[in-house]
């Protein structure tokens, strides 16, 4: 379910991080509907017909008070991606996740506006949970600084929505997979395009462990269509879980991606298991599948590409990128 013309004409749209992995596709899908479109990041980006881009530091109250002055939803999307980054780095995660909200909240009271503030945070987040599916009443517990990082983040949020110096949207997204615009520069994230692009070249796939362990992969369309559905969430719900509701064993996923490949390219890989690093986080070997009932009841929202259907897509895209590169 994507949003109606009338509940977005005319709106002015604020979108961080849009140069990234998430920003980049909802940016396409938003292109189809009559509203203004600004892209917020650091570096210049590259025009596109019908967006307005400007490069702003997000640490800085300034770039805030633009922001919040002329849009009227604002996605907040910028931010380290890494749990590994934030483990080398914590004091550079925790600024770069938590300035910029306490500026929007600043920017909100000070021009005395009250945008709808849609914030991408992680179902890592619950930590290390025993029972699933997890719903939204399951209380974190993280066990990353970069999870908790999010949390302070959420909590800020919720704090200045009670208040009602914004309107709040808060989506813990599950495993996001499928192809974008642009592609995630950290190794922990987008494994499945960077699997993809391997067994295309034929360099065979490594899964750590037995791969026995599960997780709730959600496909990028269904991620950008959350975005847009909890826009006109008309709930006092604030949380919610953007997941399938259904699990996925990652050697199961591995074996996909191998079989897709060879039906569509004729090469063959193997799928092969090797011991974990000793430095992984625990939170790597994790089951998860995330109850995604919240979600639908308030928005009519719900995930439309099943896993088999996903990985058809996301191997016949990286095939034809691929068949493109060796002609070009």
């Amino acid at each position: 379910m994507m949003l109606s013309q009338n509940e977005i004409n005319g709106k002015v749209i604020a979108i961080t991080g849009a140069s990234g992995y998430i920003g980049s596709s909802l940016t396409s899908e938003l292109k189809k509907y009559s509203a203004k479109i600004i892209r917020i990041s650091r570096k210049i980006l590259t025009p596109e017909d019908g967006v307005e881009d400007w490069a702003l530091d997000l640490n800085y109250l300034d770039s805030w008070i633009k922001i919040v002055g002329k849009a009227d939803i604002v996605f907040h999307l910028a931010g380290n991606t890494s749990i590994y980054n934030a483990e080398n780095d914590p004091q550079e995660s925790l600024m770069s996740t938590l300035l910029p909200i306490t500026h929007l909240i600043s920017a909100s009271k000070k021009l005395l506006l009250k945008p709808k503030v849609v914030f991408a945070s992680t179902v890592t987040v619950y930590g290390l949970t025993n029972k699933i599916p997890v719903t939204e009443s399951v209380l974190p517990n993280p066990v990353t600084f970069y999870d908790m990082h999010k949390y302070f983040a959420e909590q800020l949020l919720l704090m200045a929505n009670k208040n009602s110096v914004i309107d709040a949207s808060i989506l813990r997204l599950a495993n996001v997979y499928g192809p974008s615009l642009s592609e995630t520069m950290a190794d922990d994230r987008g494994v499945l395009s960077k699997l993809t692009r391997m067994a295309l070249e034929g360099k065979g796939l490594k899964v750590y462990g037995d791969g026995s362990y599960i997780r709730d992969f959600v496909y990028i369309t269904d991620v950008v269509s959350a975005f847009l559905c909890v826009c006109s969430n008309n709930s006092n719900k604030i949380i919610f879980n953007v997941a399938t509701n259904k699990g996925t064993k990652v050697i199961d996923v591995f074996n996909l991606i191998s079989s897709e490949v060879e039906k569509v390219a004729s090469i063959k890989n193997k799928v092969e298991a090797i011991e974990w690093p000793v430095d992984v986080n625990d939170i790597e070997k994790r089951n998860f599948i995330g109850s995604n009932e919240l979600l639908k009841l308030s928005s009519k929202w719900k995930p439309t590409v099943k896993i088999d259907d996903g990985i058809r897509l996301l191997v016949s895209y990286y095939f034809k990128e691929h068949a493109n590169n060796e002609f070009s």
